[in-house]
């Protein structure tokens, strides 16, 4: 059997240890939700930023040009080696949601890239605001796969999305958010896309967190049935995304 029943942070953990494999297959954020982030949050020159649930940086490198101080916190090992052969400059820490191992009020913005919804919310939120200069900012975001596109959908139909999926897709998040201490929350949708051939695809799929951590006969079946739907696609696939972006204040203390 799979480990399917572990614990949300540990089941990602397992999930996300091939950092070589996220790192070709997953895709980038849209420049529009980064230049949104970047003038929403007040990122200049001038800011210390910390992304974290950082992966391999994917969002990190995005934010390098804007800011001179980025400090990247990532639980998994396999990630964190990826980030730092990636991005030699950054400083990389072992850390998790709801233990951060900065001081208070030392980070003017977090960024958190498609793992908010592995974090324990509540405690994460208190972590992060620990962290975080009076009125400093919080900036969430996830590339969402666009299931209005038929083949799309069926696509995570064979992946099984509908029985495995941590949150559901379009989820409105602003609550989580709001329940915590945090103030001005914003939200913004943004539309993205990725090119990649059958091989491509079949990677992109393979770094899905439930899918990674299956046993060997769950996963086949499985990938048995995504490439069915990747044999109906041209050779070369446009793969659509929802970008859904949020930004928040911390209160003041």
């Amino acid at each position: 059997m799979s480990s399917l029943t572990e614990h949300p942070h540990d089941h990602a953990t397992s999930g996300f240890g091939d950092g070589e494999r996220y790192q070709l297959a997953r895709p980038d954020y849209p420049f529009d939700a980064i230049t949104y982030l970047v003038d929403s949050l007040g990122i200049d020159e001038d800011v210390h930023v910390l992304d974290l649930g950082a992966g391999t940086g994917i969002m990190t490198g995005q934010l390098m040009p804007y800011c001179a101080t980025i400090t990247a916190v990532e639980p998994t090992p396999g990630m964190r080696e990826v980030l730092s052969k990636r991005l030699p400059t950054v400083k990389v820490l072992d850390g998790r949601d709801v233990a951060i191992p900065l001081d208070d009020a030392t980070v003017d913005c977090v960024v958190v890239a498609q793992a908010f919804h592995w974090f324990d919310a509540p405690v994460a939120m208190e972590e992060i605001h620990r962290v975080l200069v009076d009125g400093g900012r919080l900036g969430v975001l996830w590339n969402e796969r666009d299931e209005s596109v038929s083949w799309v959908a069926d696509l995570g139909e064979a992946m099984r999305w509908p029985i495995y999926q941590p949150y559901a897709v379009g989820q409105d998040f602003t609550p989580v958010l709001a329940s915590g201490p945090f103030v001005n929350i914003e939200r913004r949708k943004f539309s993205h896309h990725q090119i990649l051939d059958h091989e491509g695809l079949l990677q992109r799929v393979l770094t899905t967190s439930y899918i990674a951590v299956m046993d060997d006969e769950e996963q086949r079946t499985v990938m048995r049935d995504v490439q069915v739907v990747v044999d109906q696609l041209p050779d070369t696939i446009t793969l659509p995304y929802v970008t859904d972006v949020y930004r928040a204040t911390a209160q003041l203390r």
